[in-house]
């Protein structure tokens, strides 16, 4: 790794700022978590991460850091509170390492918050007076971060230089002010999507082909986003440096922002995936996991062979059209058509991750995972009890025949058993959803319109689990890792993917996966690994062809993986080469992003020479 002493000054302090910083939501939240540890690694105590701190938050990741010190930071928080301001410092409590985080409250008094308004339509003619809950925050989070790192920069050295490396527009808005203000601060800013491309993707026939058409202003007024998608213009403008993560999204940067990026540098990965050997190890495992959940929930309804069983899934955040699960979900009532048209044995549970608003876990499903488990302790019982009796009995009597297993049952253990059998069994069909939402969404609706109902008949079954996955709170005792492990196939079929952490992660744990040519990581496999479909990775063709066509294709490779397995037993496993992994290791990226930020330094000091 190189030593960053030699590229930036000694003593270089780098805030990393982001609206995911101990705040779950999507790819950046991974992105952060991943690259952390190098990040320490380079920069020790100079590193800080910046967030917001919201009501959810979760307490068991954030762990305060009460005591101060007459440090620069100690003092700017001091500052800072003494202004009325929220902040929080503490690390935050991730597996791997324990980054020092400043979590800051966007939720600052209404008058102030006008005044801010006010001042970013006198500047940037940006007008927020019909701005939401979350434009509110964003602006309120902007204006204390501003105060802050102007502070910060009083109290440090004259010497000493400051990065502030921003994600995404979300926490971004006071680039502007601190560009204006000429604060003796570099910024960098990378944008891992573009607002109008969420936007206008999903909702524009043919958008990658009349991409470069789109007129940004007139759009943004069509969504109502044009306050927003102005915002992250003028972001983009003031910032020293623009780095995103795809070739796409630097063209999306050109047409809707009005700048092209300085660098594409992609998401990075820090673990490189396991030897073969153990992927088929973690596999069995994790496996047997999720055999135990699906049991639990299928058999009080009906018979379910797990070992003529495939997991496949999907997940990401809720952008239904986006994240491809129209596509998803249609192809998999097709294959349910296909494979009970040919009185197929195969079973396939359909896992889809993504969080949603729901009240609670549905009481039937903890009812029945319960008794599942008091089920098989039952067995243990029994278990436990007839080995002595049987083996007593036969070497008492010296018969090769094996005895009446029945006769070796007392009447109070068989009425346990019948009374538990009994408990165990319902007559309702086994639930969609694994909690209660509070409304009914596109996927839920899908399903009981598709007749993805969960019935005994039905070749393909659905499992929706609206809520992140952790080992703490996980209905299957897994975190997420653990399951993608576990299962045959993950399918991501996205419309608008700028990267694509979910297939790049699947791939890494060795699960077969599909993923779209419209993902930067799609993209990244197309050029890198000309024979990936060799290693159990699949490109879905979705940038040029009608979603009809695509969703065709989908059913094709679906159908083709389901019947291979169904036909030679065998369960492939991914494997991705070390020509396409090493390039996205952090500590090969890591060079790219300091290259990004002496040049951000050489732009606000050009006239210094040091850089």
């Amino acid at each position: 790794m190189p030593n960053p002493s030699k590229i930036l000054k000694p003593g270089t302090i780098l805030f990393e700022i982001a609206w995911e910083v101990c705040n779950q939501i999507g790819g950046i939240f991974t992105y952060l978590k991943s690259k952390i540890p190098v990040m320490i690694d380079t920069y020790g105590d100079d590193y800080l991460l910046v967030g917001p701190y919201l009501s959810d938050h979760k307490k068991a990741e954030f762990r305060p850091i009460s005591a101060g010190d007459n440090s620069a930071l100690s003092r700017t928080i001091t500052v800072i509170r003494e202004l009325g301001f929220d902040v929080h410092h503490g690390y935050w409590l991730l597996d791997d390492s324990r980054p020092r985080v400043l979590l800051l409250n966007p939720n600052i008094e209404k008058s102030r918050l006008n005044e801010v308004k006010t001042r970013l339509w006198e500047k940037y003619k940006l007008s927020t007076i019909n701005s939401d809950e979350l434009m509110d925050q964003v602006i309120g989070f902007g204006e204390i971060l501003k105060i802050f790192l102007s502070e910060y920069a009083k109290q440090i050295a004259e010497d000493q230089d400051i990065m502030a490396h921003f994600h995404e527009w979300t926490s971004a808005s006071c680039i502007p002010e601190l560009t204006d203000n000429q604060v003796r601060i570099a910024t960098v800013f990378t944008t891992h999507s573009t607002i109008l491309g969420r936007y206008l993707a999903p909702n524009e026939s043919n958008y990658f082909t009349n991409l470069s058409g789109y007129d940004w202003h007139s759009k943004s007024i069509e969504f109502g986003i044009e306050t927003r998608v102005l915002l992250e213009r003028t972001i983009t403008a003031k910032t020293q440096v623009l780095i995103t993560d795809s070739e796409s999204t630097c063209r999306e940067c050109e047409i809707f922002l009005g700048r092209k990026p300085d660098q594409i540098i992609f998401n990075g990965i820090d673990k490189r995936p396991a030897p073969r050997y153990e992927l088929f190890e973690l596999y069995t495992l994790s496996r047997e996991k999720i055999d135990a959940f699906v049991k639990a929930l299928f058999l009080p309804s009906y018979p379910v062979r797990t070992e003529k069983t495939l997991y496949f899934f999907t997940s990401g955040r809720y952008e239904y059209r986006n994240k491809g699960f129209d596509l998803t979900l249609e192809a998999m009532a097709r294959l349910n058509g296909r494979l009970m048209q040919q009185n197929s044995e195969l079973t396939i549970v359909l896992f889809i991750i993504s969080k949603k608003p729901f009240f609670h876990i549905k009481p039937e499903v903890l009812e029945a995972r319960q008794k599942y488990q008091d089920l098989r302790k039952i067995c243990a019982q029994i278990s436990e009890r007839l080995g002595p009796r049987l083996y007593a009995t036969v070497t008492n009597t010296g018969r090769p025949v094996l005895p009446n297993l029945n006769n070796l049952v007392d009447e109070e253990l068989l009425r346990t058993w019948k009374q538990a059998v009994l408990n165990f069994k319902r007559n309702e069909l086994p639930p969609v959803s694994t909690h209660q939402l509070e409304e009914e969404d596109e996927i839920s609706r899908f399903c009981q319109m598709s007749g993805l109902d969960n019935k005994e008949s039905n070749r393909v079954k659905v499992i929706y689990y609206p809520d992140f996955m952790e080992r703490a709170k996980s209905l299957l005792g897994m975190d997420y890792q653990e399951f993608i492990k576990g299962c045959n196939l993950g399918i991501f079929p996205s419309l608008y993917e700028p990267w694509g952490y979910t297939p790049m992660e699947t791939a890494m744990a060795g699960t077969p996966v599909i993923t779209s040519d419209t993902s930067g990581f799609g993209q990244y496999l197309s050029e890198i690994m000309p024979e990936h479909e060799a290693g159990e990775m699949y490109l879905l063709n979705r940038k040029f062809q009608t979603d009809e066509n695509a969703i065709q294709q989908l059913t094709e490779q679906l159908f083709r993986f389901s019947e291979t397995f169904e036909t030679e037993h065998y369960i492939p496993r991914a494997t991705i080469s070390k020509q396409a992994t090493d390039p996205l290791c952090w500590t090969n990226l890591q060079p790219r992003y300091h290259d990004a930020y002496k040049l951000a330094f050489t732009r606000l000091y050009p006239d210094s020479g040091l850089y």
